[in-house]
């Protein structure tokens, strides 16, 4: 059996094809159809969305990520959404295109709704085995680079009201197997991982609205992990917020919203070990938004 002396990249590996293979965003609830597509359409206009984020400053080949989205309705009852994703774990690297289908279904005439969303997506993983620190050099299975294709779903359902919302979706339904020429770096199965996700604005006075959320998210046999959040929001322009993630990280956010354009950044401070090699994480987020094409009478109850 091969001898690897991989370092970081071994965590950083391991990380990937296990409990960590859908990295999550620190900014979530200002983009969450990142984590449920039944979200798709369900917000007002075409917001597009450019988000960065660099996990674990300080090590070398920690994990990066860059993502765009975007999603509207192209009915009074129907969205549909598009998410590109490209990530880095020192020599790996997924690549990925997301394309959602939703359907609304109308509660009452506040535009409460509850909508199903499903999602195709299509990964490619790619293996830098030149990177690796190996005993023999010359070995061909260490040599050179690897890509394998996998197709996936997710499904996504999502109750959206105007001052809360309630959510939960499964993504990697299809759990296929990620397997490398060089298996004994990486040799896995995708595991399904599961998000529920809550949130309430509570309207102090007209000045300030705050927002406690929670992200329940779990690994099937893996590990589970909670955020509980809270923002304070200024004249609706202007949010500071704080968040726990158990066992991780502590979570200090900024964000500025107006009709057109939302911005949010994000710094992780970890509460593990890796705080001693690590300066911390970080995100920006970035949403544009476009004026829908679905014109919609105001008490129609869409019918």
């Amino acid at each position: 059996m091969k001898k690897l002396y991989l370092g970081i990249f071994g965590l950083l590996v391991s990380g990937l094809l296990t409990a960590q293979q859908i990295q999550l965003s620190s900014l979530y609830n200002m983009n969450k159809y990142e984590i449920n597509p039944a979200v798709a359409g369900t917000e007002n206009g075409i917001p597009l969305a450019l988000s960065y984020r660099k996990a674990w400053m300080g090590i070398e080949g920690s994990p990066t990520e860059q993502r765009l989205s975007g999603h509207m309705k192209i009915a009074p009852r129907m969205g549909i959404g598009v998410r590109l994703f490209n990530g880095t774990q020192g020599p790996l690297r997924k690549t990925g295109v997301e394309a959602t289908y939703a359907y609304h279904i109308p509660i009452d005439r506040n535009d409460s709704k509850i909508s199903f969303g499903l999602s195709g997506i299509f990964y490619q993983y790619y293996l830098d085995k030149q990177s690796l620190e190996v005993e023999d050099p010359d070995d061909m299975a260490l040599l050179g680079e690897e890509q394998k294709f996998l197709p996936d779903a997710a499904f996504g359902v999502y109750y959206s009201h105007s001052d809360y919302y309630v959510g939960a979706s499964v993504y990697q339904l299809f759990q296929g197997r990620v397997r490398f020429n060089a298996n004994d770096i990486a040799d896995n199965r995708q595991i399904r991982h599961y998000f529920f996700t809550t949130g309430y604005n509570v309207y102090i006075n007209n000045n300030f609205t705050l927002e406690p959320s929670l992200l329940f998210k779990l690994v099937e046999s893996g590990p589970w992990q909670t955020d509980i959040n809270m923002s304070v929001r200024y004249m609706q322009l202007v949010s500071m917020g704080l968040s726990y993630r158990s066992g991780n990280a502590m979570v200090i956010q900024l964000g500025y919203q107006s009709s057109k354009i939302n911005i949010g950044y994000a710094y992780d401070l970890s509460l593990s070990d890796i705080n001693t090699i690590s300066t911390g994480s970080h995100e920006i987020l970035f949403i544009f938004r476009f004026n829908s094409l679905v014109k919609e009478k105001p008490g129609n109850f869409n019918k």
